[in-house]
């Protein structure tokens, strides 16, 4: 199997603040999200099972989205809410979207730069280089080159409910 076809299994590099998010923690995530209400384990089940069949991905077990489920409940991602009929859970994302990609970015950028990815976006908005870090510096250069390769954002992929 060639590099560039290896699955990803994690998003981020975890941290105090910032638990590690495996690709499949980040599926579920955005299909709760994109749902807008809490989901059981069970129709969290149906909508990747449908949306990865579609793609024509990896398929996961139902066990293996509950265990998931559950280990995020543990890392403080999802709440979970036991319902009077029949006791299923129903998962809820803790933080919002926005929080999640905004503190991960920043848990990357403090590990890999060693500053944080405020300093890099405000020295990139200013067009400036970071004189006390070469390393910034280099990132800053790669993400203006990033902005102006990547400037269009891609059709957005919807999970079908």
């Amino acid at each position: 199997m060639e590099t560039t076809e290896r699955r990803r299994k994690y998003i981020g590099v975890g941290g105090d603040d910032v638990p590690s998010l495996g690709v499949l923690e980040g599926d579920i995530l955005r299909l709760l999200w994109d749902a807008g209400e809490a989901q059981s384990s069970v129709q969290v089940y149906e909508i990747m099972h449908f949306a990865r069949r579609a793609e024509k991905r990896e398929m996961q077990s139902p066990s293996t989205i509950a265990v998931t489920l559950s280990r995020m409940v543990e890392k403080g991602l999802l709440t979970v809410e036991r319902r009077p009929r029949g006791g299923k859970g129903y998962y809820n994302p803790t933080r919002t979207r926005a929080d999640v990609v905004v503190e991960i970015m920043n848990d990357v950028s403090r590990r890999l730069v060693g500053q944080p990815l405020g300093y890099l976006l405000k020295s990139l908005h200013e067009g400036k280089e970071a004189p006390e870090a070469e390393m910034a510096s280099e990132v800053i250069g790669s993400l203006g080159k990033k902005m102006k390769d990547d400037h269009k954002a891609l059709p957005l992929r919807k999970l079908d409910y």
